[in-house]
């Protein structure tokens, strides 16, 4: 036989009552039918806001789920990545040798512009070294890289990337980037698992660089 159970505070108006098993439960509130109502509203909300993350949960999985096996989102996902970490590693290059870092095609500064990761080639020309580091430096976004669409050749004011490559590496060891860049034409196929797990080791490169260089 089950003990009389001690008084308690009503859930709802707080007032003393003795509760009672209701199966295997006790019950929470007095018997004031109002304290009832409230309270079984508060548990039904209690419950729809539940229901409510549950249901966010198991779409934000599904959502995951779809875009893990979305090749052009995932080479998106991985084209910001990459370009992230080419300007981290190129900075890196120029702090490692005490010098001030300059665009590879202009040859200047960052001054009042913003770094990015400048292809030589490009991912509509040659989509195999989209990901390459030969084929990417630092070059200034705005007036090197979309208004010059990367001044491969220069201009009057300035090298362009190509003499940027030898001006950097030296005469020899430029050209062989050139040449690198030149002959690989081949078509890459990553598959989505190749591009998850490349994006993991990137990131995880960032974060050491990010430290190395102090950048928050």
């Amino acid at each position: 036989m089950n003990k009389p159970l001690n008084e308690r505070r009503c859930a709802v108006c707080r007032e003393l009552y003795t509760p009672k098993r209701i199966g295997l439960k006790i019950t929470k509130v007095c018997l004031n039918a109002a304290c009832v109502l409230d309270w079984a509203q508060g548990v039904k909300a209690k419950d729809l806001k539940k229901k409510e993350r549950e249901d966010k949960k198991i779409n934000a999985q599904k959502k995951r789920d779809f875009y893990s096996k979305d090749l052009p989102y995932q080479l998106k996902l991985c084209q910001k990545v990459f370009n992230r970490l080419r300007v981290l590693q190129e900075l890196k290059w120029f702090a490692d040798r005490g010098l001030e870092p300059v665009c590879i095609s202009c040859g200047k500064p960052k001054g009042g512009d913003n770094w990015c990761c400048g292809h030589f080639k490009t991912v509509g020309a040659q989509s195999g070294l989209r990901f390459d580091k030969l084929n990417t430096y630092l070059q200034h976004n705005r007036h090197c890289n979309m208004a010059l669409s990367g001044d491969i050749y220069g201009t009057k004011n300035t090298m362009g990337y190509i003499a940027g490559l030898k001006y950097r590496f030296g005469d020899d060891a430029g050209q062989a980037i050139i040449d690198y860049c030149e002959t690989n034409t081949e078509t890459r196929k990553w598959t989505c698992d190749e591009l998850i797990a490349m994006r993991k080791e990137w990131n995880a490169e960032i974060r050491q660089l990010k430290k190395e260089l102090e950048i928050n």
